[in-house]
């Protein structure tokens, strides 16, 4: 049963093909014990039995608010689809739970809990498990953890923010969403907009299962690199913006920046090697060339 006196909180599935894990995706979903829950799911034109398998589930939870959206055409990309979860989502608050994976069923109570006791606070993320396709738990991330103080997501040395995160509408209102041209990275770009505008805080309890399989985005080899070069435009667009000092988030020094781009075009050339693109290789080794001063200064 809704209960109106609860804000309403938006869980976000962005689906393209996950026929396979979605019926569990949005069981998790269902079984929150926060109630006043809409769930948003847009299928982005699904080939495989994507949508026939959200209709019966839709079906079969007649009580839940669920409100399902088809693509007739590919948006091209994760920012675009996830940012239409956005646009025709109506919480007050909203988190994104990926098509193959699932949430514990107090998640959504447990980071609005931190929420109502810090009203400050723009997002409130956890830990989460890496589990095989089985879901089954192999181990908790290291990457994700809490910002080390005087840093920012953009600069951290520790923790950075990732999925599971609970984020106030009226903070991302704030910024200027995430961009829809970004074909992944785009929760990096979520992140670090959300930090220039308000506190964030880590729950230290792994709620979130993440299923690692074939076809995961940030996963596959050729993926990883296009996810490599959207993060490190996604960071390069944060250094920008927060060089002008109107954003509460803490900055990188152009020295970082600069052993970032190093690194950066170093691991393209060697993507680009692998791959046998020898040009294009060499090419990404002579653009590192202006950023190795950086590792003397």
């Amino acid at each position: 049963m809704i209960n109106n006196s609860q804000p309403l909180i938006s869980l976000l599935v962005a689906n393209f093909n996950n026929g396979k894990y979605i019926a569990e995706t949005l069981q998790s979903a269902v079984n929150q014990t926060y109630k006043n829950i809409e769930i948003v799911v847009i299928d982005d034109a699904s080939t495989d039995n994507s949508r026939e398998i959200i209709r019966s589930f839709i079906a079969k939870n007649p009580a839940a608010c669920i409100r399902f959206f088809e693509n007739e055409s590919n948006s091209g990309g994760c920012g675009g689809i996830k940012n239409q979860c956005i646009a025709f989502s109506h919480g007050d608050y909203f988190a994104f739970l990926d098509p193959e994976d699932t949430i514990e069923p107090n998640s959504v109570d447990v980071l609005y809990a931190e929420h109502v006791r810090n009203g400050q606070l723009g997002i409130v993320y956890c830990s989460h498990w890496l589990c095989n396709e089985q879901l089954e738990p192999q181990s908790i991330s290291t990457w994700v953890g809490a910002i080390p103080q005087g840093q920012s997501h953009l600069t951290s040395t520790g923790g950075h923010i990732s999925a599971f995160a609970l984020c106030k509408r009226a903070d991302y209102n704030k910024t200027g969403g995430i961009n829809p041209t970004y074909e992944v990275a785009e929760d990096m770009d979520l992140y670090l907009k959300m930090e220039e505008v308000a506190p964030v805080l880590f729950v230290d309890q792994p709620m979130y299962y993440y299923r690692k399989h074939d076809h995961n985005a940030s996963w596959d080899y050729q993926k990883r690199y296009r996810n490599l070069f959207w993060r490190h435009k996604a960071e390069t667009a944060a250094y920008i913006r927060r060089k002008t000092g109107k954003t509460r988030a803490e900055n990188l020094t152009r020295n970082q920046l600069n052993r970032k781009n190093f690194s950066f075009m170093m691991q393209m050339a060697k993507f680009e090697r692998n791959n046998k693109n020898y040009w294009k290789s060499l090419v990404y080794n002579i653009k590192a060339l202006p950023y190795l001063y950086a590792f003397f200064s």
